[in-house]
């Protein structure tokens, strides 16, 4: 089965999460799928940023959305 989940799109894995949450090793099998994919996109920081760098992160977040 997890050859096909891999095939999923992310909204595709959502849609059969949604579908099979009462299904535990399914449900836990896209999940950690899905958490992977997302994991491997995010940024990485280092968590004793200064705090003048973090604030040029979140001041570059925040433009970035609008």
């Amino acid at each position: 089965m997890s050859e096909n989940l891999e095939q999923l799109t992310n909204d595709g894995l959502k849609a059969y999460i949604k579908a099979n949450r009462n299904n535990e090793s399914n449900f836990h099998e896209a999940l950690k799928i899905l958490m992977a994919r997302q994991a491997s996109t995010s940024p990485q920081y280092f968590y004793d940023l200064p705090p003048e760098e973090m604030e040029a992160i979140f001041r570059e977040k925040l433009q970035s959305l609008g």
